[in-house]
């Protein structure tokens, strides 16, 4: 088998995913499995991973390990490394830069690593820790911008950067949870940047765009302009909290109600020629029960509604709207609601399409989903790391990365 492996790795609040993917100069799945989180009263998985957070580690740990295992059989071959997703409102942007005197010699690589560091010395909330970082952009001469300033001659120079950070509690229980598997962490990638490289294309990170991903415990946004990443975070709401209102308003239990939900709801505020029609179903006592369709869809609009005005008011707060002139991207298990593109795209007044990952190749039937946006984004992450793309920032993005970088090819090169 030709090419190089690793895992794609995505834990959410309500499942589990891993891909294998052989890398090189395209990504291809050849191994998956998935672990959809069981609730019944003598085995709730709900529990162990909430809002995106990682709240039992053993438990959580063990079905990591049991889905990087099955996808690797599913595989038949062996994969040691993993690129995993990291969700959760503790994960967000700050913007850092440095300036250097260059007195008209031009620029190194070792000026380039100098600025770098410095600019990740900016003071952040010591319960964090910087994850990865962008060069967005490198000012010369206080007149002109590049992205690539290797061998200009100049006086000054000024390093723009936009630094990603996470909760170090968090990350602690990621890697703890992970470390029951003989796997090893490649890297751990904010979700909503994964998912983006999964579903959106070059023009729309150019011309600007926002990404919506609505998983089951989190929702993550991150926005893009001229190709870079302009605005990154995570809300602790999604999928699930639309099935817990369904579940408390129609008195049905939490199982019952994610069935109605993707089944027979719609998250648009129409109304209804059949404004009276029933959902006939068996209730968890084995009774026929019918229920109102109007009162399931308003509840799921209502609960829609709240997670994207959450949404909308941190991009009205931050002057974000005038930048996204493609539209809005909406991916993750939530996206798949009925209606979800026509009452987004009303909700927000701008184009919206609904994200799949953009992937030709073996398992494209199944992956080709919202729900795998970000186990795909990880094997496209770590093709960018292999052919040292990783954010289009060379030569710096080699300075944090380059021992990442060597492990996975290390790896490889033993397979």
């Amino acid at each position: 088998m030709s090419g190089k492996l690793i895992f794609g790795l995505d834990i959410g609040s309500s499942k589990i995913i891993s891909l294998v993917g052989t890398l090189g100069n395209r990504v291809n799945i050849i191994g998956l499995s998935s672990y959809h989180f069981v609730n019944n009263p003598r085995n709730n998985d709900l529990t162990m991973i909430s809002n995106g957070l990682i709240c039992e580690v053993e438990r959580a740990g063990t079905r990591i390990a049991q889905t990087l295992h099955e996808a690797q059989i599913s595989a038949d071959c062996s994969a040691g490394s993993v690129i995993v997703n990291l969700a959760g409102n503790h994960v967000r942007n700050i913007y850092s830069h440095s300036h250097q005197e260059m007195g008209s010699h031009p620029v190194t690589e070792e000026i380039i690593r100098y600025m770098v560091n410095e600019a990740k010395q900016v003071v952040i909330p010591s319960n964090y820790e910087i994850i990865d970082y962008e060069i967005q952009e490198y000012l010369i001469d206080d007149d002109r911008y590049t992205i690539n300033p290797l061998d200009l001659s100049c006086s000054t120079i000024n390093a723009n950067l936009n630094l990603f950070i996470a909760g170090k509690t968090p990350l602690s229980n990621l890697r703890k949870a992970i470390s029951h598997s003989s796997y090893d962490i490649a890297k751990i990638v904010p979700s909503g940047i994964l998912s983006a490289m999964a579903v959106l294309n070059r023009e729309e990170k150019e011309l600007g765009c926002c990404l919506i991903d609505i998983g089951a415990g989190t929702t993550d946004i991150v926005v893009y302009e001229n190709g870079f990443i302009r605005y990154l975070n995570s809300i602790p709401l999604g999928g699930e909290d639309v099935t817990r209102d369904i579940a408390s308003v129609m008195r049905v239990s939490r199982n019952l109600a994610e069935d109605l939900k993707l089944t027979h709801g719609s998250c648009g505020n129409l109304v209804h020629k059949n404004s009276n029609e029933m959902i006939n179903i068996i209730d968890h006592r084995g009774e026929n029960v019918n229920l109102s369709k109007k009162l399931l869809n308003d509840v799921i609009h209502e609960r829609v509604k709240d997670i994207l005005g959450v949404v909308k008011t941190q991009l009205n707060n931050s002057n974000l709207y005038d930048i996204i002139n493609s539209g809005i991207v909406i991916t993750g298990g939530t996206a798949l609601i009925s209606g979800m593109k026509e009452f987004s795209s009303s909700f927000f007044d701008v184009p919206v399409h609904i994200g799949i990952p953009n992937y030709e190749g073996d398992f494209a039937d199944i992956v080709c989903s919202p729900k795998y946006a970000s186990a795909v984004g990880a094997l496209y992450f770590a093709n960018d790391l292999l052919s040292d793309r990783h954010f289009q920032s060379e030569p710096a993005s080699g300075i944090e990365f380059g021992s990442i970088i060597k492990r996975i090819k290390n790896i490889f090169k033993n397979m």
